[in-house]
């Protein structure tokens, strides 16, 4: 099987490189060596380079595209949007798609919307502070809630004042991609981070510092590194220790929600947060996201005055692709996360079966819908200290590897309503040539 050859992105990245810093728009979308691959177009699970290479993709555009490329619904709704209003002004579609949300994610009591899940976090954030009159939050190792100075990385130096610095770990590349020049130097001072999973250090934390903590911050599973699921009654502990505390629990499902189920990693779980973040799967590959909470919470907005508002907030094209894709989510309750389930595990199960072929030790964790791959000797990964080591430096390696083979990822793999057993059997095969060219060795350090 041979390589994808990419000269004509080759081309576009070095006129790019005199224009665009780092040749794409966003320091996750390019290689190592500057040299992304830039796309015609897309139709179901399959990409198409300049080159006229043909990927099957299961990044999904880092999630967003859970009813796959160009969808034909999606895609109507759109245009039917453009003859009738394309510009930002406040429509009857806001209403509608609010409502669409309401009726599937339990915390959702209120909704507003957004852009980014960068701002949909931060909203929710400046929320949480207004209703409990408190300034201090909580969050986690390894957890991604956007690009923020204060909720971007970081590393804690001693685990018993678990404040968090700016800086890097030569074993943590989750460190190293989030560390970034022109961070504020005080930003990290108003938060905790915590290792997640680890029920008593945010029990004793609360117990200490309750009284100054307005929000806890969290994904319901760690589904941007490393896949790990809660542990039994962890979900459950938080809840019950957040409520005791007066603190606001907000489930980050920027990625989770409407794509591991219409309801979310919540209805999963059974745990209702007070907040949700939502994005990504939300508006099926349009930029949108939304923040939604209790009643009580969300009526701060408007009873303190919270700032909440962005010139495209509630855009009527996106609140067209929200509405269509929850449309399509919907159908014959729900039967198109039962296609995304089978197909996903069966992807997973037939990786899982390639490792243990070549003997790699690949660790593949999370939901069918969205699950991610590491490198790790250990059997399962609860939080982000448990896969420190080569593992995600590995998968990287991999990933580019895959992606040469023409399978693309974002040490993760997301499946669509529009994937097939045959993108499945192709991936496996191509994922094959790529584990063959591994070094176990190296892999086992973790």
């Amino acid at each position: 099987m041979q390589k994808f050859h990419t000269p004509g992105s080759d081309e576009i990245a070095r006129s790019a490189l005199q224009i665009i810093p780092g040749a794409a728009m966003s320091n996750f979308r390019k290689d190592e060596d500057y040299r992304p691959v830039y796309m015609t177009h897309g139709k179901g699970a399959r990409l198409f380079d300049v080159d006229g290479n043909e990927y099957i993709d299961y990044s999904l555009s880092y999630g967003p595209a859970i009813l796959g490329h160009s969808n034909d619904h999606i895609r109507q709704a759109l245009q039917d949007q453009v003859r009738r209003l394309y510009t930002s002004e406040v429509a009857d579609l806001e209403v509608r798609a609010a409502a669409k949300i309401a009726d599937h994610i339990q915390s959702a009591e209120m909704v507003r919307f957004a852009c980014s899940g960068t701002e949909a976090n931060y909203n929710a954030l400046r929320v949480a502070r207004a209703f409990t009159g408190k300034d201090r939050y909580v969050r986690f190792n390894g957890h991604y809630h956007g690009g923020l100075d204060n909720l971007m990385g970081g590393i804690v130096p001693d685990a018993r004042n678990p404040i968090p610095v700016a800086g890097e770990r030569p074993d943590d590349l989750y460190s190293q991609m989030t560390h970034t020049a022109g961070r504020y130097s005080k930003a990290f001072e108003e938060c905790y981070m915590l290792e997640w999973n680890d029920l008593p250090a945010l029990r004793e934390l609360l117990a200490k510092r309750g009284e100054d903590i307005a929000a806890v911050i969290m994904e319901p599973t760690m589904v941007n590194m490393s896949g790990c699921l809660p542990e039994p009654g962890y979900l459950a502990g938080v809840r019950e220790l957040c409520t005791r505390h007066g603190v606001v629990l907000i489930f980050d499902e920027v990625l989770t929600g409407f794509r591991i189920g219409l309801k979310g990693a919540q209805g999963h779980f059974g745990v209702t947060p007070d907040m949700t973040t939502l994005a990504k799967a939300l508006g099926g590959g349009v930029p949108v996201s939304a923040f939604c909470g209790k009643l009580e919470i969300m009526e701060t907005i408007a009873s303190t005055q919270v700032v909440a508002g962005g010139t495209y907030n509630g855009h009527p094209l996106a609140m067209a692709a929200v509405i269509a894709t929850i449309e399509e989510l919907e159908k014959n309750e729900g039967a198109v996360y039962d296609h995304i389930r089978t197909l996903g595990g069966r992807l997973k199960d037939g990786l899982d079966e390639l490792s243990r072929k070549y003997d790699q030790p690949l660790l593949l964790q999370g939901f069918p819908a969205a699950w991610t791959y590491t490198f790790s000797s250990k059997k399962k990964l609860i939080n982000h200290q448990d896969g420190l080591g080569h593992g995600l430096l590995m998968a990287a390696k991999f990933g580019g590897l895959l992606k040469k083979y023409g399978v693309l990822t974002s040490f993760r793999f997301c499946t669509s309503a529009a994937h097939t057993q045959k993108d499945v059997d192709d991936a496996l095969e191509r994922a094959e040539e790529a584990l063959k060219q591994l070094d176990p060795s190296t892999a086992h350090e973790n």
